[in-house]
């Protein structure tokens, strides 16, 4: 089963980085849905834990990228940086937010 162009997954890229295994692809995918990725950077950064923030960010930024998750990759890479360099991140975090956000509605729709 083919999947259509999302906007926030590029799922033919996704699923030419393990082989066209389709089935193993969409496991990725929900195990990225079900993870715990945007919790943990939430905590870090509301504890002022900026290293680990960027770590979690950093954490993200790789896993998006393998799964092919254009948005997420995007935005994460960007607040990886912010919060790396000591610039404002408040608007990136937010920006994350909403796209995994909408990431996991796209992911729950190829199921």
């Amino acid at each position: 089963m083919g999947f259509d162009k999302n906007v926030y997954i590029d799922a033919e890229d996704g699923a030419k980085r393990v082989g066209g295994n389709m089935a193993l692809y969409k496991k990725l995918l929900t195990r990225f849905a079900e993870s715990n990725y945007l919790e943990s950077l939430t905590a870090e950064l509301g504890s002022g834990d900026i290293e680990g923030a960027a770590n979690m960010a950093h954490t993200i930024k790789g896993v998006s990228a393998n799964l092919s998750l254009t948005k997420v990759n995007e935005i994460s890479a960007a607040l990886e940086s912010a919060l790396k360099n000591g610039k404002p991140h408040e608007d990136l975090y937010a920006e994350l937010k909403t796209a995994a956000d909408a990431t996991i509605k796209e992911i729950s729709s190829l199921q």
